[in-house]
């Protein structure tokens, strides 16, 4: 006899459970060690070396520091002999004669908005500022009225640190397209109409008002005129409306000028900015941009008639530089950061001129394919020389300062520059020169480019200078300044243009980011094919690795593959740590794929051949580390966006390519939700180009470097069969999965035809049964299984709905399952007496159990098993012992199922 306690699967056996067991043991053990390997081949796989190429950065070969010339003995240097002679000389002339003012010291800049930088420096440092002359105001030079181009967001930024805003009059047309300039006939005409003047008045001190600025700066240059009498006319007339609506009034005078008045001007201006700068401006001689002494000579002169307490002394916080190739001598005006950049490219040493506080060093560049040979020589300013002029001026008693301009001076500045630096006020509280000493990285500062082209190759990053500084502790002075450690912003190499104009033999390259894609890329392919033209695709790696065989199509082809990371995420808002998995984890496969590596790279968002801000050139200087040579792009008709057409994008890629005489266009094979009309205008933008006599060819072409140094062979090993096995069982499982949903849905939908046609037979056999159905025999008894276990909550609730059954010969035996808690006795004492209830206990041995015990008890001809939460309609009982007898065979029918529905629909789950 059977032992009916063991359970269908029970078994003494233990054979199942360590197959089991061992199963898992060993698909655990393969796993892991794959992922051991991927991990081991990503993290330590060597780098590619970059190609043989000839640097644009190499052509800079530094010079020996020169010697300077303004050393020597000179009618200057003995009429100055010093910062600390001249100033006791003026000191004791001040005290002697009583004119000494005190009062706040004016620290100024001037805001061009012109560049981007000003903007920038404007809200880093504008809270070390009292005072902003920005360069808003123009005259019209066809109906000489104010053209106000007051930039709101600065303005906005202004009024946040509460300065005082003066905006900059002056005469300079801009024309657009081309140089603009100051223009002396325009000047003129003013001058000369005294209602056009008094309209122009008018309006600024409207327009003042109106936007609550406090007055104007008048910067008048280039000036025709026989005279000085036009000008004081204006300045008084201008003076004297403005004093009546309470605006300030300065000017910019230029050292050596006889074109002002100082004399007359003194009674109708409350400042005189002097622009003690731009000292050597002449291309056929290079020089400090202020040498002090030069400074204190044109300071003393122009005190000799002003005031101290009307001057301003501006600063020039720039560079120049000198160029002097086949086409003669030019001059470029640089910023103090392009400055650095240019010596850290040509490896100059940078010379800090006792004598005039200024900085200086010079190169020879050997010339490229993109530029003449040339002599170099760069004369600029930093934070020593800003801090000896704003000493001389602190000292000196003059109103303030004023710096030219904000984005183009030495950060150090901002240590210093918004406290008074007099002796007095340094005894009181001493200055720590060390803050001079450490420049950090500045990541806003504009990148310096050097060479042309569309490939990108970063030489620096941003990273912090060091300077060692000496002070005159007599005098508070710096008399001595040695870069240790040349800081940076970004500086780059653009390389590998075709300078030839689009037409015959110009060299055209289609790159394809974002795929490959499984329904566009072969279309790409085909057209590719078809016309027998080369491209670069730069691959995301997850789209790689479910497209493998795509990437071998590529491959054979022989078609460039770059990197296009992983995830296609922002490197530049990424931890070094996730960019560098993502750059290396994309390469691995590809060399898993492919056979080849690859050392070209373009950054997801941020293609650009002109990258200008961090977000732009972070992701190249990644790349640098892993030996990535960085593809721009210069013709992008932004085929990515829904709202262009095929049409679109073909004649943006024309104009672009004809207005930036081009080489690179960027094109996508993925992304999106269609790709459609990139194909779609592929054949179109081929034509076109084809047609001009264009070259479509590769960027290794474009670098002439072979194509084996771009994608170099990888020896095969051990290691990259185990990761190609890894990626190709990962696609194939993959497509294996896909393939199994597309013929899970296929049955699905046949089965639930072939249900419906089955429901529709079964509803006529069932109309046809019930319309011959003789209904139930009399007399067949019914009971009602209830199993219950710790119920005690909702067991009499099922037990009274039974009893409300419409059946007449019916039952109720209510088995308790060994409840630990009272459902036992509670439905006992609520249903004793009851002639249609039984109510049993037995030891916990499960529901099968409980219900086998139940049916030992029932002596009926059916039973219908329920679970003791169970509410059952009135006629559930009748309706299931009506289908034993539907077709009149209750014999061959062994059990009827009913339908159960949640009752308590009041959730998520339970709905």
């Amino acid at each position: 006899m059977p032992d009916k306690s063991r359970q269908i699967f029970q078994t003494e056996n233990a054979k199942r459970y360590k197959a089991t067991q061992w199963t898992f043991r060993i698909v655990g053990a393969i796993l892991i060690f794959i992922t051991a390997i991927v991990i081991i081949t990503v993290l330590r796989g060597k780098n590619p070396t970059m190609p043989l190429m000839k640097s644009v950065g190499n052509s800079y070969k530094s010079k020996i520091d020169p010697s300077n010339a303004f050393t020597l003995s000179t009618p200057l240097n003995k009429k100055f002999k010093g910062f600390k002679d001249f100033l006791n000389k003026r000191i004791a002339y001040e005290e002697s004669s009583k004119q000494h003012v005190d009062a706040k010291l004016i620290r100024a800049a001037f805001y061009t908005p012109w560049s981007p930088l000003s903007l920038l420096d404007l809200r880093s440092n504008g809270g070390k500022l009292n005072t902003i002359y920005p360069e808003w105001f123009f005259i019209n030079p066809k109906t000489y009225r104010l053209d106000s181009r007051i930039d709101k967001e600065a303005l906005s930024v202004m009024k946040h640190y509460g300065l005082s805003v003066q905006p900059i009059l002056n005469n300079f047309i801009s024309i657009p397209g081309k140089q603009g300039n100051f223009n002396g006939d325009l000047l003129h005409t003013v001058l000369h109409d005294q209602k056009i003047q008094n309209d122009l008045i008018a309006q600024i001190i409207s327009t003042l008002k109106q936007n609550q600025l406090q007055g104007i700066n008048i910067d008048f240059e280039e000036m025709k005129e026989n005279s000085d009498e036009f000008l004081n006319a204006f300045m008084k007339n201008l003076y004297t409306q403005f004093k009546q609506n309470g605006l300030t009034v300065s000017i910019d005078i230029m050292p050596d000028n006889s074109d002002y008045n100082i004399k007359f001007l003194k009674d109708y201006s409350d400042y005189f900015i002097v622009m003690a700068y731009d000292q050597f401006n002449d291309p056929s001689q290079a020089g400090p941009i202020s040498d002090q002494k030069w400074i204190e000579k044109q300071m003393d002169v122009i005190a000799k008639d002003v005031p101290s307490e009307k001057l301003i002394l501006g600063i020039g916080a720039y560079g120049r530089q000198w160029i002097k190739d086949e086409n003669g001598t030019r001059t470029e005006d640089i910023t103090y950061s392009q400055a650095i950049d240019r010596a850290k490219i040509s490896k100059s040493a940078i010379s800090f001129d006792n004598n005039s506080y200024n900085l200086h060093y010079a190169y020879d560049f050997a010339g490229s394919a993109y530029e003449f040979e040339s002599k170099n020589d760069v004369w600029f300013t930093d934070a020593a020389t800003a801090f000896n002029i704003v000493r001389f001026s602190d000292d000196y008693r003059n109103a303030g300062t004023a710096i030219w301009r904000l984005g183009s001076e030495d950060p150090r500045i901002w240590t210093f520059y918004g406290r008074d630096l007099s002796s007095d006020a340094l005894k009181k509280q001493p200055f720590s020169y060390t803050l001079l000493e450490m420049m950090p990285p500045n990541f806003n500062t504009k990148p310096t480019s050097i060479g042309s082209g569309e490939l990108i190759n970063i030489l620096y990053s941003p990273e912090q200078g060091r300077t060692k500084i000496t002070v005159d502790k007599n005098e508070n002075l710096i008399a001595e300044q040695r870069y240790n450690q040349l800081p940076s912003g970004f500086l780059y190499e653009k390389f590998a243009e075709d300078s030839t104009k689009i037409g015959p033999g110009h060299k055209i390259i289609l790159t394809f980011d974002d795929g490959p894609n499984a329904k566009y890329t072969p279309k790409i392919l085909d057209i590719l094919e078809k016309e027998k033209v080369p491209a670069t695709f730069f691959l995301i790696g997850e789209n790689a690795e479910a497209n493998i065989p795509l990437v071998q199509r590529i491959n054979r082809m022989g078609f460039e593959i770059g990197n296009h990371t992983f995830t296609h995420g922002n490197l530049a808002k990424m931890s070094p740590e996730r960019a560098a998995l993502e750059l290396k984890t994309t390469r691995s496969l590809i060399e898993a794929i492919t056979g080849k590596s690859t050392v070209l790279f373009r950054a997801p968002y941020n293609a650009d051949s002109e990258p200008q801000t961090y977000e732009e050139l972070e992701p190249l200087a990644q790349s640098k580390k892993d030996n990535y040579i960085a593809v721009g792009e210069s013709i992008d008709p932004n085929d990515w966006d829904p709202k262009m057409n095929a049409d679109s994008i073909v004649n943006r890629t024309i104009r672009f390519a004809t207005q930036n005489n081009a080489s690179i266009i960027l094109l996508h094979d993925s992304g999106g939700d269609t790709r459609q009309p990139t194909v779609d205008a592929l054949p179109a933008i081929i034509k076109y180009f084809k047609d001009k006599g264009c070259k479509f060819t590769t960027v290794a072409d474009l670098m002439k470097v072979p194509e084996s140094q771009l994608m170099p062979p990888v020896k095969r090993s051990w290691k990259n069969d185990v990761n190609f096995f890894f990626a190709s069982a990962s696609y194939w499982l993959g497509q294996i999965i896909y393939s199994l949903f597309l013929i899970g849905i296929v049955l699905s939908i046949g089965r639930m035809i072939f249900m419906a046609v089955l429901a529709w037979f079964e509803t006529k056999r069932e109309k046809r049964l019930w319309s011959e159905f003789k209904g139930i025999p009399d007399g067949l008894t019914v009971s009602v299984i209830v199993p219950a276990y710790n119920e005690e909550v909702n067991a009499v609730r099922t037990v009274e709905s039974l009893l409300m059954q419409d059946y007449k010969y019916l039952d109720i035996v209510f088995v308790d399952d060994g409840s630990k808690d009272s459902t036992f006795e509670t439905v006992k004492k609520a249903f004793d007496g009851n002639p249609k209830v039984k109510v049993f206990t037995k030891p916990n041995g499960g529901k099968a159990s409980a219900l086998n015990f139940g049916i030992q008890k029932s002596d009926a001809e059916f039973v219908v098993c329920i679970d003791a939460d169970t509410q059952l309609k009135t006629d559930a009982v009748t309706k299931l012992i009506e289908t034993f007898y539907l077709q009149g065979k209750p014999a061959e029918v062994g059990a009827v199922a009913g339908n159960v529905k949640v009752g308590n629909e009041i959730n998520m789950i339970t709905k």
